[in-house]
């Protein structure tokens, strides 16, 4: 029926346009692009599973990879979530080529990187674990997954090497947006920029949505999160039509 109704209305020289994101609410701006009722989502950094919970209160039939290298953190991971229906837990990183890496597990879990804590970081290293190391591409391939609807990455500046080890995925396009947490201070050693994150996504055809709430030390920005759309869900105008502001001028 809306299907019918959207012909009408374009027939009739009009064209449906969704609404623009807000920057305030990731998930809701998801929406406008992830438009089916059960996405596959890839839960990346899933820490003791609070993305999971937000993720299955807005997209209730979604199925859910998720991935968190720590082996302690990854029993509170299963408690929490192991009565979750279409939710599957693997106690792996992921990075851009399959390997072992040292995994420094910080005294605040969501500190926990496979990159040296720095100067603007907190906590302290309690344990260094030995983790494998797999890659998005493989992990889609073994497991026969042909699409990502979302791609969900928190690794505490390791993200730029979890995208990386999904360019095939990318380059087929079989992902449709990237929600990330970005930083710019210098909390881990050798970090790499955000220069290179939003290169490396635009020259695989994605495009920045919005950043939404910023987290500041000695009063620089130092973190937030950004969501990426690719260009292919991103809706067109007719033919003719006028490109107009989202929000006025």
């Amino acid at each position: 029926m809306k299907n019918l109704v959207r012909k009408l209305i374009n027939r009739m020289g009009y064209n449906i346009v969704r609404f623009s994101p807000t920057g305030k609410n990731p998930i809701s701006d998801m929406k406008m692009f992830v438009t089916t009722d059960d996405p596959l989502i890839f839960d990346i950094g899933a820490n003791i599973g609070q993305t999971i919970n937000r993720f299955r209160s807005s997209f209730s039939k979604s199925e859910i990879y998720s991935f968190e290298p720590s082996p302690s953190t990854f029993e509170t991971l299963s408690t929490n979530s192991k009565h979750l229906s279409n939710v599957h837990l693997h106690n792996c990183g992921m990075g851009s080529e399959q390997k072992t890496l040292p995994f420094f597990e910080n005294t605040h879990s969501e500190m926990s990187s496979f990159l040296q804590l720095s100067e603007f970081g907190w906590g302290s290293i309690k344990k260094e674990t030995l983790v494998e190391i797999n890659t998005i591409d493989q992990f889609c391939k073994t497991n026969k997954i042909d699409r990502i609807d979302i791609l969900k990455s928190d690794t505490q500046g390791f993200d730029y090497e979890v995208l990386k080890g999904a360019q095939n995925m990318m380059r087929l396009n079989k992902i449709g947006v990237v929600y990330l947490e970005v930083t710019f201070s210098e909390m881990y050693k050798n970090i790499p920029s955000f220069g290179n994150i939003y290169n490396f996504l635009k020259d695989n055809n994605f495009r920045l949505v919005s950043f939404y709430k910023f987290y500041y030390q000695e009063n620089l920005v130092s973190w937030t999160d950004a969501l990426f759309v690719h260009k292919s869900l991103i809706p067109e105008l007719l033919p003719g039509a006028e490109r107009k502001p989202a929000h006025g001028s």
